[in-house]
């Protein structure tokens, strides 16, 4: 079983900014709706610790593991539950665009037989990227007085 879901949004800001905003953890708990709180470092290896706040759901906290991340442009996080009954990787990138504009995107992949389970949380999940894509969005552009 898997399930995806990708939202994105256009940012009218150079990359260089987005990834700044982005890579702040600790301010995330000034602007970030969705993942109201966050600790950790964005290495590879390093383990996450966030609260996830889905609208109409009771928060919940993950620990995932950093997969990978390259330097202002990709980071991807995961994590599992006893890896064949659920697997869920989250990906955000920063794409350039024509006129130092920067398009941001976030991916996530549910995996496993649990997926089955989840339906109630796919909706939920998808409107909370799209609020934190729409803060960031805010945050950055108010940041560069844009």
């Amino acid at each position: 079983m898997y399930r995806l879901i990708e939202t994105h949004i256009d940012i009218n800001a150079p990359t260089r900014s987005v990834w700044d905003v982005l890579s702040d953890l600790p301010a995330w708990t000034e602007w970030n709706p969705f993942i109201p709180s966050i600790t950790g470092v964005f290495q590879p290896g390093a383990r996450l610790q966030m609260t996830v706040s889905p609208l109409g759901l009771k928060p919940m906290v993950f620990k995932p593991r950093v997969l990978s991340m390259r330097e202002g442009e990709e980071i991807t996080w995961g994590g599992s539950f006893l890896l064949v009954v659920y697997r869920g990787d989250h990906t955000m990138r920063i794409d350039p665009l024509p006129g130092d504009r920067t398009r941001f995107r976030q991916r996530e992949r549910f995996m496993g037989p649990m997926v089955l389970f989840m339906g109630k949380m796919f909706g939920p999940t998808e409107q909370g990227y799209r609020a934190m894509n729409l803060a960031l969005k805010r945050r950055v552009e108010s940041s560069l007085g844009a």
